[in-house]
């Protein structure tokens, strides 16, 4: 019982010390992992603080007399202490095991040149350097520096004993008495350190390994780069499809050596990315420039990787460390970058483009207006004796295509209006039937010179819409030019309007030439007309029915064509009626219904509907 009462007193006041050391922490410190680090370091200078005053009496009985031993306890002692002081300050925890761990291959070098050098038998006593640097920091790096530090120790031992052979030989010959005392205190270390082995739960580098070889195998399947990250960020297993040929790419990863061959520009985002997996969030993503050692030109001296992120964490919910998923995606980001080169250059053509034809319009339009008005001159007689009839016929075909030549620039601007985002529209309501009344006018002639009949037909009653009436009107225009023109003698031309599901439907039907279903594909391209077997015959430039899209679109509205060759076409329009501001939401459910060829209005009942004109207009 008092065995067991002294362990618990022992344990219990271990605790309550380290309790009391682990108020000492830097404040910045907040993750619970690096918190356990710094106080297990503190509590270990601490000890080493000391352990001079505990072996003091053994060391005088030994080798030592009180004027070269007090000195020497009280300077471990102070740079101890000191040492927690500046850890507890600063919270640079590299730096103070640094100094610990070399300051203790010192003291060691030290103690083992004054009871004898290389004969000492506390020589032995310097491999703890190297397992205690390991124990702490659970690293390769942490074993190498502790190597290091044994190699300085016994290289300082060495130097000190060819310097100075004879005053550094202890006094008392009773190396039996320190061999006894040396190989009690590495029993006790080792005693200590098994304690801790027993009482620390064996963790496998990887989480893999508690699995079966077919989770490993999975693992190896994985696209990319598999690396499993412990707490302090080090790599401690590696899988993945592309594992050898990245790492070929860019070198050693075991230990920290990942973060080291990231840019340093995209460092500070990694390591972002890896803090706020410690306070809390699961996963992450980023992407890097990672060091390629087989690059060839400057250029390719970094590579791009999108790397995943996903926490590690224990039953208690605590931080172990990450896996990382990297995949190389230098192509990708390179495709990206042409595409958006690509689509630069695309933009600016265009807009070299629309520029052009605006300065070209505005420079044509200029001399067309003399052309257009000096012709109407000579046609009228103001300027002097009336023309003869081959001097009419040639002003005639003069103003003729002038005015084709001024349809054609108008059309043009207002193409490069619409791709520009500049083409106003004037919204307001108005009667439909006004608008196909005014482009009959217009077009009656035409239809009567082409020996083709053209009735326009709307539904009973006033049938309101809110759009630019201009808009609509050259709509209309064009629909029903491209009608007439494409239509033989004797035939059909129809115009219809009527509601439908909360749209405005504008049909215009013709009996002409028709088009194959491949060449309805094109419709609405600009400057493309429809080669059929004689369509070249028509003039044209292909603008029409390019720019009537476009003018549909800006009203948010709906154009459909249905052809058949040698029988005829029916162009539908569908616009909405409170204006395009209500074609969002009646568009959702509206779709263009299948048009009966020739078309008509339905109901079809003569009470229901009411021709604009009693009867067909003829030649």
């Amino acid at each position: 019982m008092g065995i067991r009462a002294t362990s618990t007193l022992v344990k219990d006041t271990a605790e309550v010390f380290r309790q009391v050391v682990s108020t000492w922490v830097h404040r910045d410190i907040r993750d619970e992992t690096e918190q356990a680090l710094h106080c297990a370091l503190m509590m270990r200078l601490m000890a080493i603080a000391a352990l001079p005053v505990i072996v003091l009496p053994v060391a005088l009985l030994s080798y030592f007399s009180p004027q070269q031993l007090i000195p020497a306890v009280l300077v471990v002692s102070a740079l101890s202490l000191l040492l927690v002081g500046y850890l507890a300050q600063t919270g640079r925890w590299v730096q103070t095991a640094m100094a610990a761990l070399f300051g203790a291959a010192a003291a060691m070098a030290a103690l083992v040149s004054v009871t004898g050098g290389l004969t000492s038998p506390f020589l032995f006593w310097v491999l703890v350097l190297p397992v205690e640097a390991a124990w702490l920091a659970r690293s390769r790096k942490a074993l190498a520096t502790g190597l290091l530090a044994l190699v300085t120790s016994v290289g300082l031992v060495a130097v000190a004993q060819l310097m100075w052979p004879q005053s550094l030989a202890p006094t008392v010959d009773n190396h039996v008495f320190g061999a006894v005392a040396s190989i009690a205190g590495l029993v006790l270390y080792a005693a200590m350190m098994g304690a801790r082995l027993l009482k620390t739960p064996v963790q496998p580098e990887n989480p893999a390994q508690q699995d079966d070889t077919g989770v490993r195998s999975m693992l190896n399947r994985l696209p990319g780069l598999v690396t499993f990250h412990d707490s302090k960020s080090g790599v401690c297993a590696v899988h993945g499809s592309d594992a050898k040929q990245l790492m070929n790419t860019v070198g050693e990863l075991s230990g920290g050596g990942f973060a080291e061959h990231i840019h340093v520009s995209d460092r500070i985002e990694f390591l972002q990315a890896i803090d706020q997996l410690r306070t809390g969030q699961d996963t992450r993503s980023l992407i890097v420039r990672m060091r390629n050692r087989m690059s060839a030109t400057a250029e390719d001296q970094f590579r791009h990787w999108s790397i995943q992120l996903v926490a590690l964490r224990d039953r208690h919910n605590r931080y172990n460390g990450f896996i990382a998923q990297s995949r190389d995606i230098t192509s990708e980001i390179e495709l990206r970058r042409s595409y958006v080169r690509k689509v630069g250059e695309a933009e600016a053509a265009n807009e070299a483009k629309t520029r052009f034809l605006a300065a070209v319009s505005h420079e044509l339009r200029t001399p067309l207006n003399a052309i257009l008005g000096f012709s109407d001159i000579l046609t009228s007689g103001i300027c002097g004796n009336p023309l003869d009839d081959k001097q009419s016929e040639y002003v005639g075909l003069i103003r003729q295509s002038g005015q084709h030549l001024l349809s054609v620039i108008n059309s043009m601007l207002d193409l490069s209006k619409i791709d520009a985002g500049r083409y106003e529209l004037n919204l307001e309501p108005f009667d439909i039937r006004e608008a196909i009344q005014n482009c009959e006018a217009m077009l009656s002639q035409q239809a009567r010179d082409n020996k083709i009949v053209l009735t326009t037909r709307v539904a009973k009653g006033h049938v309101q819409l809110t759009a630019c009436r201009r808009a609509v009107q050259q709509v209309l225009i064009n629909l029903m030019a491209n009608a007439i023109k494409f239509t033989d003698e004797n035939g059909v031309v129809t115009v219809d309007a009527m509601d439908h599901d909360g749209f405005t439907r504008i049909t215009v039907s013709d009996t002409g030439i028709g088009m194959s279903q491949e060449d309805l594909q094109k419709i609405g391209s600009p400057f493309v007309q429809i080669q059929a077997d004689h369509a070249r015959q028509y003039e044209g430039t292909g603008l029409g029915l390019s720019l009537v899209k476009g003018l549909i679109d800006l009203h948010e509205g709906q154009f459909a064509v249905e052809s058949s060759p040698g029988v005829g076409t029916t162009v539908t329009v569908d616009l909405p009626l409170g204006g395009p501001r209500e074609a969002a939401e009646q568009g959702e459910t509206h779709a263009a219904s299948k048009m009966e060829f020739p078309p008509r209005l339905a109901p079809a009942t003569q009470s229901d509907t009411e021709d604009v004109h009693d009867q067909a207009k003829t030649a």
